[in-house]
């Protein structure tokens, strides 16, 4: 089974200005959308291989009480040591067999009988938050297109600070577009067209993330 990211996302509290630090440097923000039952919201910026996310709890009572209670997306949020990273994967091919080990989450804003495969190690909340679309998904219909240098992403880098990955983790690292760097605090770097242009821009500490295009 070959493994494709879908989307990406980094949790935050200052998701709004993330966004326009974003924005500043040249991305191009598209539509953003909210998830009832789940207690979030975000600001999404669309390229033509995947999706940076910018996620932030919208409603803590829902987040900590409702059908996404068990993301534990606030923990996550209102903690120095946790990840604050989520790698949302596609089929790329072959059977439907999920790539790893996990439970089933319905969120109230799927409709029919669609889930999402969460991996079991979204406990461990060190690690990212690992999930598997086990349906065909089209989230850039009507998106505005993105601006050329940032158009594909390359490559995405992300360091953990563990020396053993879960079943989990190691499954995700076998995506060709990803990295995991071992042993390293929480960060995450995005290669926007193989770096053609040979720039970077470190946005830390607003955000646990660097650019290179």
């Amino acid at each position: 089974m070959t493994l494709e990211l879908d989307h990406f996302f980094i949790l935050t509290d200052k998701a709004a200005r993330c966004a326009g630090q974003l924005r500043a440097l040249g991305l191009v923000e598209g539509s953003s959308n909210t998830h009832p039952g789940q207690g979030t919201a975000n600001h999404r910026f669309f390229c033509q291989n995947a999706m940076l996310e910018l996620l932030y709890i919208s409603n803590e009572e829902e987040a900590n009480n409702g059908p996404g209670r068990k993301l534990r997306l606030t923990e996550r949020s209102g903690s120095d040591t946790a990840s604050p990273f989520g790698l949302v994967f596609r089929q790329g091919g072959g059977t439907q067999k999920e790539p790893f080990p996990g439970w089933r989450y319905h969120p109230d804003y799927f409709s029919g009988v669609r889930y999402f495969h969460i991996g079991e190690s979204r406990d461990r909340l060190v690690e990212p938050l690992c999930i598997y679309l086990p349906f065909e998904f089209q989230s850039t219909e009507n998106e505005p297109p993105q601006a050329r240098r940032f158009a594909r992403i390359s490559q995405l880098i992300i360091s953990v600070p563990v020396e053993r990955p879960s079943t989990v983790l190691k499954a995700a690292a076998e995506c060709e577009m990803i990295s995991i760097r071992l042993n390293e605090p929480h960060k995450m770097e995005v290669v926007f067209n193989q770096a053609k242009e040979g720039q970077v821009q470190d946005l830390r500490p607003e955000m646990p993330l660097i650019i290179h295009w």
